[in-house]
């Protein structure tokens, strides 16, 4: 059967050939490129495929002195992420706290921004 096909193949003109051998060529693309993304989601899934991002460029970049000084600011600051949430959040409340009373006082007749009498 398939000396037969090649056979057949060989009595075609070259163009029609160059087309089977094409298409060939193609299929044979796909199904590698299918077989290989099925092995590789397989290694992904059952978590063979490790990562070690420890040893990266950045840390040829990073020399001891760099590092350990990042550490120490790291641990002198004393403040912990709540801390630092809390910070903001005040912050944040007091901002509005003073929108809300500058608009009290131009409702009212206060003064504007600028210390002047507001006029409507």
């Amino acid at each position: 059967m398939v000396q037969q096909t090649i056979n057949n193949l060989k009595e075609r003109p070259k163009d029609e050939r160059k087309t089977v051998a094409g298409g060939i060529a193609i299929m044979v693309i796909v199904v590698l490129m299918a077989a290989w993304m099925i092995l590789f989601f397989k290694k992904i899934q059952s978590g063979s495929q490790q990562v070690n991002l420890d040893f990266g460029a950045q840390n040829e970049f990073n020399p001891s002195a760099v590092q350990q000084a990042q550490k120490t600011i790291q641990n002198s600051n004393g403040q912990t992420p709540d801390d630092l949430y809390n910070i903001r959040n005040d912050a944040a409340a007091s901002q509005i706290q003073d929108q809300q009373q500058t608009t009290r006082q131009q409702q009212t007749g206060g003064t504007d921004a600028f210390g002047k009498p507001s006029s409507f």
